[in-house]
């Protein structure tokens, strides 16, 4: 599994991660306090299409990394 950072990225990169990243691989694309960004919307899109799970992680006190999984089995 591998994780693809794209928070430094101009908005509409997200897509293009998520067609490039291999099944069970993390598009990392925002880290802040609130879902927030370039790439919030493209990666909610991505999510209610199916393409994606979408889940934050904690890196410290109000601190979360927002990720978009590419599900297994999704080319």
């Amino acid at each position: 599994m591998a994780q693809i950072d794209i928070t430094k990225d101009r908005a509409g990169m997200f897509l293009m991660a998520l067609a490039n990243a291999e099944p069970g691989d993390e598009v990392l694309y925002h880290i802040g306090e609130h879902a927030a960004g370039a790439h919030k919307r493209d990666a909610l899109a991505a999510h209610e299409a199916g393409h994606c799970l979408l889940y934050q992680r904690r890196m410290g006190e109000s601190i979360f990394a927002y990720i978009a999984r590419k599900p297994k089995g999704k080319k």
